[in-house]
């Protein structure tokens, strides 16, 4: 029966989940995902994990959050901006996640940051990605190799 080998373009089902069983991810049959392996985009150990797998073969894997697709999480994307810059249609509440303009090489972009405390006169806002920091575990479960299931 075939295997995954390096540069195989690999059809799968998955599910991402926290430690705490959170599911964060979800990739059903119905809408299945294709991974190239040896490219960049695909984290390293879900590669190591894929190669050697067969069509149906089921494997569970966890990434560190230096591993993960999201990092670890940078004090520097932790921002303190006075209240009296909020809109005041806005009440702040800490886990309030905000749409935020920020400027990029001339370049105004709208970012989630999520608001994580409130001082009597500012507010610390957190641009890290929510799964930022955390270990990811996924369930991967090959459907098809190269286009053949």
């Amino acid at each position: 029966m075939k295997q995954v080998q390096k540069n195989d373009s690999v059809t799968v089902t998955l599910v991402g989940t926290l430690d705490n069983g959170t599911v964060f991810e979800s990739v059903e049959k119905s809408a299945p995902l294709v991974l190239t392996l040896g490219v960049e985009g695909v984290p390293k150990p879900i590669q190591r994990t894929l190669v050697g797998m067969q069509v149906g073969e089921m494997r569970r894997v966890r990434l560190d959050a230096e591993e993960g697709e999201f990092g670890i999480r940078r004090s520097d994307l932790l921002q303190e901006i006075p209240k009296n810059q909020f809109s005041k249609t806005i009440e702040p509440k800490v886990g309030l996640v905000l749409s935020m303009n920020v400027d990029s090489g001339g370049v105004t972009h709208q970012v989630p940051a999520t608001i994580v405390e409130l001082k009597e006169n500012s507010i610390m806002i957190d641009y890290n990605h929510p799964l930022a920091g955390h270990p990811l575990n996924y369930e991967i479960t090959v459907i098809e190799i190269n286009g053949e299931s």
